[in-house]
């Protein structure tokens, strides 16, 4: 399986990158979720120095690893 990105914009998907092949072939598209920001954690952790930079990168790490856990189920 070979994964390539592409901007969908009315109805249509225009690839930003080159596929290896240029045959007619079945693709999968996964639209990643909307962003979602962390406003605040409360509960019992309110007067605990959080570091909201280092949640969001973990956040986009698990992201990226939950996406190519995606391709790699639906690979070859």
């Amino acid at each position: 399986m070979n994964a390539i990105k592409g901007i969908y914009h009315n109805g249509m998907i225009e690839l930003i990158e080159k596929p290896e092949t240029q045959e007619t072939s079945e693709v999968l598209v996964i639209f990643p979720d909307k962003r979602k920001k962390i406003a605040k954690i409360g509960g019992i952790f309110k007067n605990y120095d959080t570091n909201y930079k280092e949640v969001e990168e973990e956040l986009k790490k698990l992201s990226l690893d939950s996406q190519r856990h995606i391709l790699d189920e639906t690979g070859d």
